[in-house]
């Protein structure tokens, strides 16, 4: 087994590498060595997925399965690399890469509207007082005045049924906000007033998209680097990134640790909580043990969900909906135990089992393709970096939400239609006044 993991992981690795057309960095690549990263120590390393954060004792049969449903989808995405290569090399249109146009009035026009959003946002959001209030604790959260009771208390109960917290802030966290944030810093960015740029960053993430999770912390410093490496052309190479992903693994631990220091205290003092350890385990055996979990709970324990554990077709068709990552968490550790999301194809495996999950592994691989397609016909400056930036740091979601989940309530299918109808609006706003002007000149 060993050996044909080396085999399909390398297969998978090359057919990537082979695939791309150039050096430069596009969306698919933060999740392509995001999940090499992520997931393949632990598929090579950790295959039963025992882990001693939940002393769960999962059994072998399932383990078997989770490594089978690994080498499918590394198959399966080695074969659309392998057509992807094929098919750009032979229809030229495919990789075209449109010239990118950049006006200083554009760029300061849109900075100044996405400004204004973000602050119209705000406002409106801060007439609630459960708004208030959750910004208050977020303040609280960030100068480590939380112990971890306080903080689990906070983050699973007072605010997990607010319809401005959970209703509005967390769809837009990751969808409209992350768009405007990148487009108000982008100015700045390109005159490289990085202390003014790194301020405002700040103020923009604290006053709303910030919550009582760190993975927002991370998403937006990772929209941030991006969008200031797109000044950078060099800082775009493929090398450079993979380079510049395992210095942030390196950071995230580091930053992981401190926080679980704070959040700990008493027990990091005691020597009954190693922050080390912790941060390692949830980073890489956490990870992949519930890829195994998926395994275990279907279909032994529950049945699958079919089209009701699709929210979406679920409504279509009229079924009650099912949460594959709360069934399984449920399941295995208890009624209050939260979620267990896992990589995108677990969510397939869930609904329909292998067929599923290869489905999934497909559809996932053409997506891939899809936005770097997409990426590629934005002209707009400030449009195309902000692109790379959300849509790249978005994919890295596929690592821990089911394909559909990320689809939408990620971003990944609307943030590039969203940003591809900006980039014709701005063109032809742009294209106008040029003739305009050229008129002018000429009457």
């Amino acid at each position: 087994m060993i050996l044909l993991k080396l085999i399909l992981i390398s297969l998978f690795i090359r057919s990537w590498l082979k695939s791309r057309y150039s050096s430069l960095v596009e969306p698919s690549d933060f999740f392509v060595l995001s999940f090499l990263l992520i997931y393949v120590p632990g598929f090579i390393f950790n295959p039963s997925g025992q882990t001693t954060l939940n002393g769960l004792h999962l059994p072998s049969e399932a383990a078997t399965r989770a490594e089978a449903g690994m080498l499918i989808m590394l198959a399966t995405g080695s074969m659309v690399f392998i057509l992807r290569r094929y098919a750009e090399r032979r229809f030229d249109s495919l990789t075209r890469r449109v010239q990118e146009i950049s006006t200083k009035r554009s760029t300061l026009v849109i900075a100044g509207i996405a400004a204004l959003c973000l602050a119209a946002m705000f406002s409106l959001l801060m007439i609630s007082p459960e708004f208030r209030k959750f910004k208050l604790d977020i303040l609280r959260f960030f100068s480590f005045q939380f112990e971890g009771s306080d903080y689990r208390r906070l983050r699973n109960e007072s605010y997990s049924d607010g319809w401005i917290i959970e209703g509005i802030l967390a769809r837009a966290r990751f969808t409209v906000l992350p768009i405007l944030f990148c487009l108000t810093l982008y100015p700045f960015l390109e005159k490289k007033r990085l202390v003014f740029a790194a301020a405002l960053a700040a103020l923009i993430f604290v006053a709303l998209p910030a919550s009582l999770s760190k993975l927002p912390i991370f998403f937006f410093i990772g929209y941030a680097v991006i969008l200031g490496a797109c000044r950078y052309p060099r800082f775009l190479d493929i090398r450079f990134l993979a380079a510049m992903l395992v210095i942030a693994t390196v950071i995230i631990v580091t930053m992981l640790v401190v926080l679980y220091t704070a959040q700990y205290q008493s027990a990091v003092i005691n020597g009954t909580v190693l922050p080390l350890n912790l941060a390692i385990e949830r980073i890489w055996g956490e990870t992949y043990s519930v890829i195994v979990r998926y395994f275990t709970v279907y279909p032994e324990m529950l049945s699958y969900t079919g089209f009701g554990g699709i929210n979406l077709l679920a409504k279509f068709f009229g079924l009650s909906a099912r949460l594959p990552d709360i069934e399984v968490a449920k399941v295995l550790l208890g009624t209050d135990s939260g979620s267990n999301p896992g990589v995108y194809f677990l969510g397939g495996y869930a609904a329909f089992g292998m067929p599923g999950l290869v489905a999934y592994a497909l559809l996932g691989a053409l997506l891939l393709w899809s936005v770097d397609f997409l990426g590629r016909k934005i002209r707009v400056a400030s449009l195309r970096a902000t692109y790379l930036a959300v849509v790249g740091m978005n994919l890295v979601f596929l690592n821990q939400i089911a394909l559909h989940t990320a689809l939408v309530t990620y971003g990944i299918a609307l943030v590039p239609i969203t940003l591809l109808c900006l980039d014709i609006l701005v063109r032809r706003i742009v294209r106008e006044e040029n003739s305009q002007l050229h008129g002018s000149a000429f009457s």
